[in-house]
């Protein structure tokens, strides 16, 4: 009759497996389902009163994300926004400072009191435990927007590239909006320096592939990273209780 392994080697085995499962998982997580992003501030205001001003947050997820208890804060506290409701996938989120009539013709989510200085400021988004989602340091000056024609400043890209570092202080991520009272709740204007492609040449399919095959190169290696820990851990364990002596 064959012997199963005892308990200690069974626990020594998860042991090994469990970290390595963690250590996969919880990257991807963070700046995954929970992925809620700054996409546009109006820290000049409006044509109507530089006190207009207002904030708007993107979900890039397929799936909604309950922003209850979340918060937006200046790092001198000097503006502080708890927030309430769901933000739903590929959606919008419109914060107006003081009444809805910031922009009259949008219903805003949330409706605040505060500031942002013309000079910059530093603004954070935390989720409901205080981990930060998002981060924009523009407390030496505003990345872009303009307050003499109240052009917003917009975000370019949603996510990194590699999980868990924040574009939002990157400050080649942003740009001034093409249009005078920037595009509250719906797609941000594009880039002026980036001229449309009215078709998908040769050259563009290569580049598309090009990026395709660093990714699959990441995931074979992370797979076959994976393996060889099973591998080991279980070679492991085999070795162990074939050696030991049952009465």
């Amino acid at each position: 009759m064959r012997n199963n392994p005892p308990i200690y080697l069974k626990k020594k085995f998860l042991a090994v497996i469990i970290p390595a499962v963690i250590f996969i998982v919880l990257p991807a997580r963070a700046y995954g389902e929970d992925c809620v992003v700054i996409n546009e501030i109006a820290w000049m205001g409006t044509e109507s009163s530089y006190n207009d001003e207002w904030i708007e947050l993107y979900n890039p997820n397929e799936s909604p994300v309950n922003l209850d208890n979340w918060t937006i804060r200046t790092n001198d506290e000097t503006l502080r926004i708890k927030l309430l409701g769901v933000i739903g996938a590929k959606s919008y989120f419109l914060l107006e400072r003081t009444d809805d009539s910031t922009i009259p013709e949008i219903i805003a989510d949330i409706i605040y009191k505060g500031g942002l200085s013309n000079q910059g400021k530093r603004l954070s988004l935390l989720d409901n435990s205080g981990r930060i989602i998002d981060d924009i340091d523009c407390s030496l000056g505003w990345f872009a927007g303009n307050n003499e024609n109240k052009k917003t400043m917009e975000r370019i890209g949603s996510y990194s590239a590699d999980p868990g570092q924040l574009l939002g202080s990157d400050p080649n991520n942003w740009k001034t909006s093409q249009n005078p009272g920037g595009t509250a709740k719906s797609e941000n204007s594009p880039n002026e320096n980036i001229v449309p492609k009215k078709g998908l040449n040769i050259s563009d399919k290569n580049h598309k592939g090009s990026k395709f095959v660093p990714v699959l190169a990441i995931g074979i290696g992370a797979s076959a990273c994976i393996s060889a820990i099973f591998a080991a851990a279980w070679l492991k364990i085999r070795k162990k209780s074939s050696n030991i002596k049952y009465q």
